[in-house]
């Protein structure tokens, strides 16, 4: 394989994400607030969003309940548009920072309404404004 080549694919290496992702993220920023399996309670901010899930950045300065990769928790936010949305999710990936989490099904009003919130920033974004890397075909 000729150098040029051999760059060409290691920069298409280099631009995917460490896992697939079956939609595109969005910046945000939203309160949230959750809750885990055993009750306790926190706060964060989502800072960016998906129909497949979000990331919680940990908001609080106080001591913050331990979430790892597997732990249910219950979120509640609400939409710029005054909607509220109550989901449960699995953390999937996570620090002391933050919590990358996925949707599992909930309330068909909250998944509406956070479908309509979606379909708002995807007319609103331009095509290049997603968080995750252009995917090779």
């Amino acid at each position: 394989m000729n150098r040029s080549r051999r760059r060409a694919v290691f920069l298409r290496n280099v631009r995917k994400p460490w896992h697939p992702r079956a939609c595109v993220r969005r910046e945000v920023t939203l309160r949230v607030d959750y809750a885990t399996a055993q009750g306790r309670l926190g706060l964060g901010l989502v800072r960016n969003l998906s129909l497949q899930g979000m990331y919680i950045e940990n908001a609080s300065r106080q001591v913050v309940p331990e979430v790892a990769p597997g732990d249910l928790l219950t979120v509640a936010f609400v939409l710029p548009s005054g909607r509220p949305c109550k989901l449960p999710v699995v953390v999937v990936h996570g620090n002391r920072h933050g919590w990358g989490v996925r949707f599992r099904e909930g309330h068909p009003q909250a998944l509406a309404n956070l479908t309509s919130y979606w379909t708002s920033l995807e007319r609103e974004a331009p095509s290049g404004k997603d968080l995750d890397y252009p995917r090779s075909t």
